[in-house]
């Protein structure tokens, strides 16, 4: 799978999960253990996307540098 494909794939996954936690919220309790659980599963999924992203977006700034020094280091001779 992509790149693009696994964060839309991790997206969806983290709506559905959003979805389950409100309707188990709306039934069991905002308190109970099937909402808490709901809860701590949604925080892992949004955890792996904002490492996911983080380090994508890290790359991307890492190669942008490079590639601003080096047309700087071209303009200076």
């Amino acid at each position: 799978m992509s790149y693009e494909g696994y964060v839309d794939h991790l997206l969806l996954l983290i709506k559905e999960k959003r979805d389950t936690m409100i309707v188990v919220a709306n039934k069991t309790g905002y308190i109970s253990e099937q909402t808490i659980k709901c809860s701590q599963d949604l925080d892992k999924l949004i955890y792996q996307y904002q490492e996911l992203t983080y380090e994508s977006n890290r790359e991307m700034t890492k190669n942008r540098s490079q590639r601003t020094a080096k047309i700087f280091e071209s303009t200076k001779s």
